[in-house]
């Protein structure tokens, strides 16, 4: 383990004032995905025309088969960082010019919510090994993890298009009833009211290996208020469900990570993702520690050097070098202000889209 990894454990807060979310009755996926908050939308997981083309068959298997053909090293590598895709960039550049004008305070919301990680019952078996990466950043570092780290394999890489292009971002497999769910930033789902499609998650990716495979959506969730305006990154976050893989459901193969929400600002986190914009490839695992500060607008944002493809990586507090809880996530940067990521502020628009998708299994 890293020093400065090692240094900031030693500055972990303990959560308080936690209280375990109440656990509803498990339920069958909804063929309409009707959210039960209007504050949730959520859909169908598509597949691009060009990959629909190729599907030979029927049922899941047949739809998986073509993803994997879609995804090919060569296509997977060309995909852009998050930052590209023009709604993202339409809304950054709006975000810069309005900086310093939010009048909303941002504050919990309710009270404090934890719901906790769990390890699966047994240790997945992996395939391949980890390769540790040069520093290219001062400011990030790289944690080179083991393949199968509760950090690695919780974590990894999203691929996924929308608009007619290919994109990359970061997802983080959380823990819920449904053991299906795996938490993201809202823009790495949707853009301009329309909803990505191919969208492929790797856990433990590292450097061109997926050594627990890959696993495909279901279904995609966001909040509405993402969904109708990609300006409104208080509201952008989301999950996606996926669907089995070798009649395994994710979480219970690879175990989830815990989520809060409503929790006061300044908790010591840990945040994860997988840069690809400069001076970063996005072949590695990454990771930046520190405090929370208030962004003013229901935003949080900590000193994180992470560029376009961290997004939607999970920021971990309470962690013990193993397991956390989801407080924040990669989402959004100032361009004059490079040396800080901004999150969602985690209140009540992730208890909504949390509690919405926690019992969908797949």
């Amino acid at each position: 383990m890293s020093t400065r990894l090692l240094r900031g454990l030693a500055a972990v807060a303990v959560m308080t004032a936690a209280t375990l979310a109440t656990a509803g009755t498990a339920s069958a996926v909804p063929a309409t995905l009707a959210p039960s908050t209007s504050a949730v939308i959520g859909s169908t997981a598509q597949l691009s025309p060009e990959v629909a083309g190729t599907v030979a068959g029927d049922g899941t298997d047949a739809r998986q088969r073509a993803l994997a053909a879609y995804w090919t090293p060569a296509r997977m590598k060309a995909a852009k960082p998050d930052t590209e895709i023009p709604a993202v960039k339409a809304a950054l550049a709006t975000r810069d010019s309005a900086r310093g004008l939010a009048t909303s305070v941002t504050r919990p919301q309710g009270p404090s919510v934890s719901v906790a990680p769990a390890a699966p019952a047994v240790e997945p078996k992996a395939n391949g090994s980890a390769s540790a990466a040069p520093d290219v950043s001062p400011q990030a570092y790289y944690p080179n993890y083991p393949v199968g780290h509760p950090v690695a394999r919780t974590s990894g890489k999203v691929y996924f298009t929308l608009n007619g292009g290919n994109y990359v971002c970061s997802a983080t497999v959380v823990n819920s009833e449904g053991k299906s769910e795996v938490w993201t930033a809202g823009h790495c789902l949707t853009g301009n009211r329309a909803w990505a499609t191919n969208w492929t998650f790797v856990p433990n990716y590292n450097n061109g290996s997926a050594p627990y495979g890959y696993w495909y959506a279901t279904q995609l969730w966001t909040t509405t208020a993402w969904f109708n305006n990609n300006n409104d990154f208080a509201n952008d976050v989301g999950s996606a469900v996926m669907a089995r893989s070798n009649g395994s459901r994710i979480a219970d193969y690879l175990g989830g990570q815990g989520i809060a929400w409503n929790y006061p600002i300044g908790q010591y986190v840990y945040a994860f993702g997988y840069p690809a914009a400069s001076p970063f490839n996005g072949e590695v695992l990454t990771a930046e520690n520190g405090p929370t500060y208030n962004g003013g607008g229901n935003t949080i944002y900590m000193t994180n050097y992470m560029t376009g493809g961290s997004s939607g990586g999970g920021w971990l507090m309470s962690f013990d070098g193993n397991w956390g809880y989801l407080n924040g996530h990669n989402d959004f940067k100032y361009n004059t202000l490079p040396q800080y990521m901004y999150s969602p502020y985690y209140g009540n628009q992730v208890a909504d889209l949390y509690n919405t998708v926690r019992n969908i299994s797949s």
